[in-house]
């Protein structure tokens, strides 16, 4: 659902404040890794990087350092397509309230979907600002399917390692003689 004009302001103070000791020793802990510099702006939470980068740790359980690699790509392009959902819905939402007192002028009942269309209308173009995001957008998610597949052939692989051919069998794979299958060897009698 649309944030509202107040809502959006009141972001963009709030932001302002994101630079207190307690936001910038929650920061520190990111700093470690490239990742965490590049993908986490100084006005989003870091803790909730943190937790989603952790649900995917949880979820794919890397066992090699490539594969963490990938993982960490992977938590850092959702986080980025996530961003960009949240920079679309502000580039309409602004596009909206600028044209909110000519458009109450023109029409008097105008219904919201209206509102976005002519928002959305006026932001399209080759050149448009929504243009651009629209191709970031595409971009991270052809990144994203590309590294969850990486990802999941990997991981794969380490799951069909084949055994040696003439690997020795281990007595505890076989069954003791007195464990041995009882098999019927004689025929039912015909009639």
């Amino acid at each position: 659902m649309p944030s509202s004009h107040r809502k959006i302001k009141s972001a963009r103070a709030n932001a302002g404040k994101s630079r207190s000791p307690a936001k910038q020793s929650a920061h520190n802990a990111l700093t470690h890794g490239l990742t965490a510099r590049t993908v986490v702006l100084f006005n989003e939470s870091a803790d909730e990087y943190q937790a989603e980068l952790h649900d995917y740790l949880d979820h794919f359980r890397p066992q090699t350092k490539p594969e963490a690699d990938l993982v960490h790509q992977l938590a850092a392009a959702h986080w980025r397509v996530a961003r960009y959902a949240g920079v679309e819905s502000g580039l309409l939402e602004h596009r909206m309230y600028d044209q909110q007192e000519r458009l109450n002028e023109d029409y008097q009942h105008l219904p919201e979907n209206h509102r976005l269309a002519i928002a959305f209308d006026s932001l399209s173009g080759a050149s448009s600002s929504l243009a651009l995001l629209n191709r970031y957008q595409s971009r991270l998610h052809h990144e994203y399917h590309r590294l969850l597949k990486t990802l999941a052939q990997m991981q794969s692989a380490q799951v069909r390692t084949p055994k040696l051919p003439n690997a020795a069998n281990p007595t505890d794979e076989h069954p003791a003689d007195d464990q041995q299958p009882i098999t019927n060897n004689h025929q039912p009698a015909t009639m």
